[in-house]
């Protein structure tokens, strides 16, 4: 795999999409910030309620949380659902339009994605559960806090490690769906682990860490700039998402068919 080629492909299909086409980019960032909204009213709430001196309502808030992350999803699946015309393979980057489509997609992007993190957060609650029952039943006798740390630790590397493996399928399995539109499609175990045999375990795996790596440098390059960083972040929201999806994209177009096998259906 020619990683090279791929991250400059997936570069220029990102500049020629948005460099020349401002409303494109104007609308992403747009669309990017909804989920924003439910978060930013609970936070002026909250902060309204403790400057006017008011006792702060647990329940109510904890309520107001739940809802304004439900609400922040759904509005972000208008983002989502746009990324998925990229997974679909369509070149040049598509206009922002059809948003109802971009909905339904998204919404359906949301549902996979939720039951791919199952796992993840079924260990995370596991570990964190166990580790606060413990440190109640030991009361002020802390001594064997580095034992309960230990498990804690254990329990959150585990989840890292599973989280990887299933980002791995995660991804194959959201190009299916982008490419058939069937949600089923996305959890397609059997094929989407002979997809990964056709492009290769070891070249897919490092094509993930390498997009990764660019992803989190370039995040933390914008969040260490002075004033303006978070602002930078919004206005490139964008151009991250769509190099990634296209990133993504043509690695999963890279695999090739075993000799003598037949020639792959199109999606």
């Amino acid at each position: 795999m020619d990683y090279g080629k791929i991250i400059d492909e997936s570069f220029g299909y990102t500049k020629d999409g948005l460099a020349g086409n401002l409303g494109t980019w104007i609308l992403l960032v747009i669309l990017a910030l909804l989920p924003a909204i439910p978060i930013g009213v609970i936070f002026a709430f909250v902060m309204i309620s403790l400057m006017a001196g008011a006792a702060p309502n647990i329940p109510l808030f904890a309520g107001g949380i739940a809802v304004a992350c439900i609400l922040a999803a759904i509005l972000g699946s208008f983002y989502q659902g746009y990324m998925i015309r990229i997974y679909r393979g369509e070149d040049p980057l598509p206009a922002v339009e059809n948003f109802l489509g971009f909905f339904s997609d998204g919404i359906r992007y949301l549902v996979i994605t939720i039951i791919y993190a199952i796992p993840v957060l079924l260990i995370l609650l596991v570990s964190m559960g166990a580790l606060i029952l413990a440190v109640l039943s030991a009361g002020p006798d802390m001594s064997n806090i580095f034992a309960l740390l230990g498990g804690a630790i254990a329990g959150l590397i585990t989840a890292l490690v599973v989280g990887f493996l299933l980002t791995l399928f995660h991804y194959i399995g959201v190009v299916r769906f982008a490419r058939t539109g069937k949600i089923r499609e996305a959890f397609n175990f059997t094929e989407i682990r002979d997809t990964i045999g056709r492009i290769g375990w070891g070249p897919y795996i490092l094509a993930v860490i390498i997009l990764f790596v660019i992803v989190i440098l370039v995040s933390t390059v914008l969040a260490f700039i002075p004033f303006i960083g978070p602002v930078i972040q919004v206005i490139l929201a964008p151009v991250l998402s769509i190099f990634s999806a296209r990133y993504i994209t043509l690695v999963y177009d890279s695999q090739v068919e075993p000799p003598g096998s037949k020639a792959p259906v199109p999606e």
